[in-house]
């Protein structure tokens, strides 16, 4: 009879063991910290049509101002989960301790130089102050600007201003310049009288701007489940985005991001949702990772064995990971 009980005994510990275990792999509530760039919209469009919820999970999307802010956050722990475009997302996974997951959005004209209506070109920027978001894409993009008039960031005066400062500090006169993006070009248009103009864009200058998402390594490992489901929310959101086109989709997000449809549908009138895993993708990851490198912006490089974990949009669909 002893044997007997210990051996029920044993069977529900056996049970409450497997039952903590499972617990330990789902995650209560999920955080996920983005950029307020309409470029991110998968994340938006998952939680505004239920896609998330769909998978069973409670999500909170929390948009910054800019991705560079939303990164600040995800490291500090305050998210399990990060979408932000390339530069501050190298910046994470040169640190070894957070994967990407997908990469799902892909603009060729988001980013733009500004400038006088009467600059020659990257040459008139030497000795001058150009205002920017450090540490970002833009500053990415205004070194390849600079490399046509074989300049480099330190022949201008990078000034960093948040962006919402960036369009009354150029038409103050306080930069001469500005690395920024949409629909920032239009606010300059109408305040400025026609002073300035794009004197180039990302795409002009060999970049197209791609974003994804990210998740530490730690929490991969304990909620792979919640991490598959993700994923997925995500791949069911840039198909509704591919599906609806950009005044559908400008006119969607107005109302979660509430900004001007206008604005949103000028924004990502170019912008692709494949989430297929491109040769242009990696390598535009390994020349930013390049430049930070030669800027001495990040003390390492990152493995990329590691840094990306496609895993689980192979799960969702093997034809996204060539």
């Amino acid at each position: 009879m002893y044997a007997g009980f210990r051996g029920l005994m044993s069977i529900a510990c056996w049970l409450l063991l497997a039952g903590l275990t499972g617990t330990a792999a789902q995650a209560d509530k999920i955080r996920i910290f983005a950029g307020s760039s309409p470029v991110f919209a998968p994340v938006f469009i998952a939680d505004q049509q239920g896609f998330f919820k769909q998978e069973g999970l409670d999500v909170t999307v929390r948009p910054f101002t800019s991705g560079a802010e939303a990164t600040e956050g995800f490291r500090a722990g305050a998210a399990e989960f990060l979408v932000a475009s390339d530069v501050p997302l190298l910046y994470l996974l040169v640190g070894g301790d957070t994967a990407m997951l997908a990469q799902f959005s892909a603009n060729p004209d988001m980013l733009l130089i500004v400038g006088p209506k009467d600059m020659p070109g990257a040459q008139a920027l030497k000795g001058k102050k150009v205002g920017l978001v450090t540490k970002s894409a833009s500053e990415y993009l205004l070194n390849n600007y600079l490399k046509r008039a074989n300049l480099s960031l330190a022949d201008v005066e990078r000034v960093h201003l948040a962006p919402f400062d960036q369009v009354p500090a150029l038409v103050r006169g306080d930069v001469f310049a500005l690395s920024s993006w949409k629909p920032f070009d239009t606010k300059i248009v109408e305040l400025s009288g026609g002073k300035y103009q794009i004197s180039s864009w990302n795409g002009r200058e060999d970049y197209v701007l791609f974003s994804g998402i990210v998740a530490k390594t730690d929490f991969i490992k304990k909620n792979p489940d919640d991490t598959l489901k993700v994923v997925r929310a995500l791949t069911k959101a840039a198909k509704w985005l591919s599906d609806a086109g950009a005044k559908n989709a400008g006119d969607t997000l107005s109302k979660y991001l509430k900004t001007d449809a206008k604005d949103l549908q000028y924004v990502i009138a170019n912008n692709t949702w494949d989430m297929t895993i491109s040769p242009q993708f990696t390598k535009t990851m390994i020349d930013i990772e390049e430049f930070l490198s030669k800027q001495n912006l990040i003390k390492s490089r990152a493995n990329w064995d590691t840094a990306y974990n496609w895993s689980f949009l192979k799960q969702v669909d093997p034809k996204l990971v060539p």
